[in-house]
């Protein structure tokens, strides 16, 4: 069978958070600063779980990868409790990856019956203590750049409505990114074009999430808000993380520019629903 948790029952399933792959996302909603879901094969002694993050809009397995009667149970739960749930949300799609190889593995076996499309995803991480990296960054003295936090918002002049979306997303209010996120803004006429705000956070590991107006992009904004993101990450001493398609070749670029390494690869897969 499968239970759903409610969130203060959420670090019941803490002693399943270890492992190199157990993605930031996944902690960030199990420690309770990113809103989710928790669906676990056993409430009282949970040993398999998944885990739903409202920003990437997708599903996390971990723990044991062989409970069959979680496994078994999964497809029936996803067609007559998850679909209706995410076709709510105007979701058409079941996203999700395993955070070992065995639960890959299992993952293609459980759903080999489903229109499965299946991608890579690379994870890569920048400690605190890495030797920082200095960028000087010049923008035209029609950009300004802004932290993101409790004045910004209070700023009624400022067309913001860009970084309240992205935060939004992760944290679930505005309120409760302040009390936890970091983040920066880049502004051209009163008007918020690119943003790099904190999405998962579990307390010591940060990620990123860059947004940038079209008609704005290619013009180093990007790269100017992450290395402010880095900067305050390391005065502040948190790890940073970063997560992106293997096709992101943008991406992938940029975190290495800024001095995040290579940490692993997993398999990201898809079906709709």
């Amino acid at each position: 069978m499968i239970y759903e948790l409610n969130p203060s029952q959420f670090k019941s399933i803490s002693h399943l958070l270890d492992g190199e792959r157990v993605n930031l996302e996944i902690k960030a909603v199990v420690e309770g600063y990113n809103p989710g879901w928790v669906f676990v094969d056993n409430v009282m002694e949970p040993q398999a779980a998944m885990v739903w993050s409202r920003g990437i809009k997708g599903f996390y397995f971990l723990g044991k990868s062989d409970n069959e009667e979680f496994n078994n149970f999964l497809n029936k739960y996803i067609k007559y409790i998850i679909a209706p749930r995410a076709k709510k949300m105007n979701l058409e799609t079941f996203e999700f990856s395993g955070t070992s190889l065995a639960w890959e593995k299992k993952l293609a076996e459980i759903f080999s019956g489903r229109d499965l499309s299946i991608s890579k995803q690379y994870v890569y991480r920048r400690p605190v203590t890495k030797k920082e990296n200095e960028f000087a960054i010049e923008l035209d003295k029609d950009f300004e750049v802004y932290p993101v936090n409790k004045d910004l918002f209070e700023r009624s002049e400022l067309d913001l409505s860009l970084v309240k979306e992205s935060v939004n997303d992760w944290w679930g209010s505005t309120q409760d990114f302040n009390e936890n996120g970091i983040g920066y803004c880049i502004v051209h006429d009163n008007k918020a074009v690119c943003s790099c705000t904190a999405s998962s956070f579990d307390g010591s590991e940060v990620q990123s999430h860059i947004v940038t107006s079209k008609s704005y992009r290619k013009q180093g904004l990007a790269t100017a808000a992450v290395a402010e993101f880095v900067k305050t990450a390391k005065e502040t001493e948190l790890d940073l993380y970063w997560d992106c398609m293997e096709n992101n070749e943008g991406s992938r670029a940029l975190a290495e520019k800024m001095g995040y390494v290579k940490a692993y690869e997993y398999k990201l897969f898809e079906f709709p629903i």
